[in-house]
This record gives structure tokens, C-alpha cells and sequence, in this order.
């Protein structure tokens, strides 16, 4: 382009062209609108316990009167998401067997534990509570070498 005045015309009308194209997006008009979406919750499944075997004890045992000892306990997840064990309290009392003779009175007793335990979705886990269980003086004779049954309520949380 040879001629000046042609280019800044060309020049002028680029510049009111894209300033005016600003100004119609910036124009442009918005609007919105409100309502709900839906979702629904899945129902949470109880967790379930299992026993443990009797070899798998072999620290903090239990004596009369002496130190509190170590309690195992196998928590099944049903749910299809993942759980932290958040409490477990007693519910009950105490049985023993495979003493050396009679246990009716086993003299254990549980402290509620808190062990903010992971359990995976579908799967299990057995927990090692140290502290968790005590013997007073009051067990029988019958109770040396005895595995105890201790009913506990296990609460989970979403985790």
C-alpha cells in the first residue's frame, strides 16, 4: 500500500471495529435461573465382628489383679465405601472358655477403646487394643489359661 491515507483508514476502522466488538461482548446479555438437583444416600450397613484365634495371643495376658492386657477383635466392613472404628464399649458380660476347670466368674472387665482404625470397603480388619481388657482377684482358679468372649459394641464412622 502505497497511499498513507488509504493505510490509516484501514488503520482507523481496525481499531473502532475491535473497540466496538469489545463493546458488544461487554453489552452481551446474562441471565440465570434456580431450582434443586437431586442425589440420593446410600443406606450404611452395621459392621460385624469375628473371633480371633487363641495363638494369636501371646502378649499382654491376662493375671488376677494384675496390669491391664491386650484384646484382638476382627472388624468386618460390609459397606462399599471405606469406615474408621471409632468406639468400642462393652455390651455384656464376659465368658470364658477352655480353662483349666471352672471360670463362671471371670473377674474381666473392659475399658472402652478409641482407635480411629481404617477399615476398607468390603474388607476387614483385626485390631490389636493394648490396655483394653483388665482381671480383678475375683476369677476363678478355673480361668488360667482361658480365652475370653467379651461382648462389645463397635461404632464406625464414613471415613
Amino acid at each position: 500500500m502505497k497511499n498513507p491515507t488509504l493505510r490509516r483508514v484501514l488503520v482507523v476502522t481496525t481499531v473502532v471495529g475491535a473497540t466496538l466488538g469489545g463493546g458488544i461482548a461487554v453489552a452481551a446479555w446474562t441471565s440465570s435461573g434456580s431450582g434443586a438437583a437431586n442425589a440420593k444416600a446410600g443406606t450404611a450397613s452395621a459392621p460385624t465382628t469375628g473371633t480371633v484365634a487363641a495363638s494369636a495371643f501371646s502378649n499382654g495376658l491376662l493375671f488376677p489383679g494384675g496390669p491391664a492386657g491386650e484384646a484382638k477383635i476382627l472388624v468386618q466392613n460390609p459397606n462399599p465405601y471405606p469406615v474408621k472404628v471409632s468406639t468400642i464399649v462393652a455390651n455384656g458380660t464376659p465368658t470364658a472358655s477352655g480353662g483349666t476347670g471352672t471360670c463362671t466368674t471371670t473377674g474381666v472387665t473392659w475399658t472402652a477403646q478409641s482407635p480411629n482404625a481404617p477399615v476398607p470397603a468390603g474388607g476387614s480388619a483385626t485390631l490389636t487394643l493394648s490396655g483394653a481388657v483388665s482381671m480383678s482377684t475375683a476369677a476363678e482358679d478355673g480361668c488360667q489359661g482361658a480365652l475370653f468372649a467379651i461382648p462389645v459394641t463397635v461404632t464406625v464412622v464414613s471415613g
